[in-house]
């Protein structure tokens, strides 16, 4: 009998010590649901922290990027399945994973798209401010030569060869830009042509 009780009092306080676990767990699963409207669109993944409101979670983003960014005690989520911090930091974990078209959003095409347009107006506009301030250093040149046969005074001389010195000065800053330009329009077209080559 004495043993009888003892087992049941045993019984019963692992009963009453492991009942407490049990809303822990399911408030964990709970804190972890995610609502349709928060899922990250096809292609895209988000970084989510369970127990935070969806409101106040990371927006959507490029998984491949994103999967660098996760701090201990978030997942990285994507549409049809989620990696924990440790997952993604293991040296095993291969993030070429998130090459692959599954999860390469074709947004990133449409950005590379329109950053390469971009890059071309940059270009043109450029170009056309660099002609803009070669026809003004003629100009003023002209007018500089014109002053000196007329016998304009010294005064005139001189503010005629301060604007050829400010043309000169554009000229140099309008190739730098039109440089710079170029090199973002080269980098983007590669971008484009690497996403386009992943997908």
């Amino acid at each position: 009998m004495k043993i009888v009780k003892t087992t049941i009092l045993a019984g019963f306080l692992a009963g009453t010590l492991l009942t407490p676990a049990a809303p822990a767990m399911a408030k964990d699963d709970h804190d972890f649901h995610i609502p349709p409207g928060h899922m990250p669109p096809p292609g895209s993944c988000r970084i989510w922290f369970p127990g935070r409101p969806p409101g106040h979670q990371p927006a959507p983003g490029p998984c491949r990027v994103l999967s660098r960014q996760v701090p201990r005690g978030a997942y990285l989520i994507a549409n049809d399945r989620r990696w924990s911090y440790g997952e993604l930091n293991d040296r095993r974990f291969r993030h070429d994973i998130f090459d692959s078209p599954r999860y390469s959003s074709r947004s990133e095409i449409r950005g590379d798209v329109r950053d390469v347009r971009e890059a071309r107006k940059d270009v043109r506009e450029d170009r056309e401010q660099l002609q803009k301030n070669r026809d003004e250093l003629i100009k003023d040149r002209a007018e500089l030569r014109k002053d000196v046969r007329s016998g304009a005074s010294k005064k005139e001389i001189v503010q005629d060869r301060r604007e050829i010195r400010d043309d000169v000065q554009k000229i140099q800053q309008s190739k730098k830009d039109l440089q710079q330009s170029h090199d973002k329009l080269q980098s983007s077209r590669q971008e484009l042509k690497d996403d386009l080559r992943r997908r």
